[in-house]
């Protein structure tokens, strides 16, 4: 009779285990806010012969070479330092999307926006920054910088 309950547990365990995973499919097709929607076309059965993501593979980040976009650079000061988390507040309560990344490249401070693969990503943000935000003219792209990309 214990061997009876035990496997029955078991059995309960996996249907719930496997109920709360997520197929590479839906994970791509979820509702990002502020990024977009992904709409795959597919047979349902497809599915299972992908796979399922574990909880591991939901926070996996990607290094790889890209752009970034430069709102500020000063040189060595305290000052320069303040106006560069200046921005670094501006931009991250302005624009809640995308990721900032403030820090002292010797001899100045940077503050930099975004993690973008593709040139014309960047461009289409920078162009947006250079309109709407007081650094106007100073926002340039800067090339080959290593960025993270969520999976």
């Amino acid at each position: 009779m214990k061997k009876v309950g035990i496997l029955s547990f078991m059995l309960l365990f996996t249907v719930l285990a496997g109920a709360q995973q997520r197929t590479l499919v839906q994970e791509l097709e979820r509702n990002v806010p502020a990024k977009g929607t992904v709409r795959i076309e597919r047979d349902v059965r497809l599915d299972s012969l992908i796979g399922y993501l574990s909880e591991a593979d939901l926070g996996t980040k990607i290094k790889a070479k890209g752009f970034r976009i430069q709102v500020f650079a000063g040189n060595n000061t305290r000052a320069s330092k303040e106006k560069a988390n200046e921005a670094d507040r501006y931009i991250r309560a302005n624009y809640p999307d995308l990721s900032v990344h403030t820090e002292f490249r010797n001899p100045r401070w940077l503050c930099t926006v975004g993690d973008f693969l593709y040139y014309e990503e960047a461009y289409d943000v920078m162009r947006k920054l250079r309109k709407e935000t007081p650094y106007g003219k100073s926002i340039i792209i800067l090339r080959n910088q290593d960025i993270t990309i969520p999976l």
